[in-house]
């Protein structure tokens, strides 16, 4: 009882140290605050690019289908119909839009054209520049003029294959939409064979792993305490074993309360996925990424290089971890790093054992760091 009653008062007295930042403070403030700003943004006309259409025949039932398309719901593309090709044109050198998509003057001819003789283009398409996204918004466009094309082809089976000609349009499509269906071709699952909510916005997607990240800075900064009153003798008066363990216990303050803060944030941005796995994966991630921000401390002789680690282990985590973009590359650095382990764990529940096991090899690479630590500097 009294071994706990030291504990949580070493706890506060680091906490208190903490609550008196006001840049901690901020964060812990911003956080909530960061994440309903990304829902609400995300719940309104946003997106990562933007793309004018152009209908040179508005008339055009085709090409009036396709922009219907384009221009409806939630993307990370977003559409705005421009009256004028120029206008558009000049809207993509200004920087205004990143690319142009003009459907032709009988768009629905040209796809006709294009499936019975496969001659020419239906749509121009100019871009400013080539990137990630723009290759994204091609795949958008395919899909949305995919069911004018199918049509155009089915058209030009009946009368060069089959030979059928001289049927009304009226007639033609209401057979060929005679085999619509309402059921979904696709079901979403997660590898516990759940299915999968499919309804997330992309924008609030990666906050997770911004979250996580933020936790494992919040005890890399707290190393940068360590390092300071070790060089101001903060502790000396205490036992060596102790003084091996507090700057571990410094990390954990330093975490716990962003970690609060995150859970709070997840709620508001409704990318929970449930109390309880929450707050087991927060158990779960808090341990492990204080042993791995003390052990990285102990095998830091300087400061300077510890600090010096903090940017270039932002990045890895960025890149490494499934943040954004879950890049399948140099695993044996991507398997070093917390995040890593804690977001394949939101959907695997087998990477719960992963993550326990992680803490678990930490845990006496990090006694000996540091036990190694202290005999390096005499103490």
């Amino acid at each position: 009882m009294k071994k706990i009653r030291k504990f949580f008062l070493w706890y506060a007295l680091f906490t208190k140290r903490l609550i008196r930042r006001p840049a901690y403070l901020a964060v812990l403030l911003l956080v909530p605050l960061f994440a309903v700003a990304v829902a609400m943004f995300s719940r309104g006309d946003s997106g990562v690019l933007t793309t004018a259409l152009v209908m040179r025949n508005p008339e055009d039932p085709a090409a009036q289908a396709a922009v219907e398309r384009l221009t409806a719901g939630d993307s990370i593309l977003r559409c705005l119909v421009y009256e004028s090709e120029d206008e558009a044109r000049d809207a993509v050198r200004m920087g205004k839009v990143d690319a142009v998509w003009v459907f032709g003057e009988e768009f629905e001819q040209d796809l006709y054209q294009f499936a019975r003789y496969a001659t020419g283009p239906a749509i121009t398409v100019i871009e400013r520049e080539e990137n990630v996204f723009l290759m994204m918004a091609r795949e958008k466009l395919f899909a949305a003029i995919y069911p004018e094309t199918s049509y155009s082809l089915f058209r030009a089976y009946l009368e060069k294959d089959l030979r059928i000609k001289g049927v009304d349009r009226q007639t033609l499509e209401d057979y060929y939409h005679s085999g619509d269906i309402e059921e979904r071709v696709l079901r979403f699952e997660t590898v516990e064979g759940e299915e999968a909510d499919t309804e997330g916005s992309y924008l609030t997607a990666p906050l997770r792993g911004i979250m996580a990240l933020l936790l494992v800075l919040c005890g890399l900064a707290s190393g940068l305490y360590c390092y300071r009153e070790e060089r101001n003798g903060s502790f000396v008066w205490l036992s060596a074993r102790l003084r091996r363990w507090l700057p571990l216990l410094s990390h954990v303050t330093a975490i716990l309360p962003p970690a609060i803060a995150a859970l709070v944030a997840m709620k508001l941005a409704g990318i929970t996925v449930g109390l309880g796995r929450e707050l087991l994966l927060m158990l779960l991630y808090i341990p492990a990424t204080a042993l791995f921000c003390e052990l990285l401390r102990c095998l830091c002789p300087k400061e300077e290089h510890y600090g010096a680690l903090i940017p270039v282990l932002t990045v890895a985590m960025l890149v490494l971890c499934p943040v954004f973009l879950d890049l399948n590359m140099a695993r044996p650095v991507r398997w070093l790093l917390p995040p890593y382990w804690v977001l394949r764990a939101v959907w695997d529940k087998s990477q719960l054992w992963m993550l326990l096991l992680y803490s678990a090899i930490l845990l006496p690479l990090t006694a000996l760091a540091a036990w190694l630590r202290q005999k390096r500097r005499g103490l």
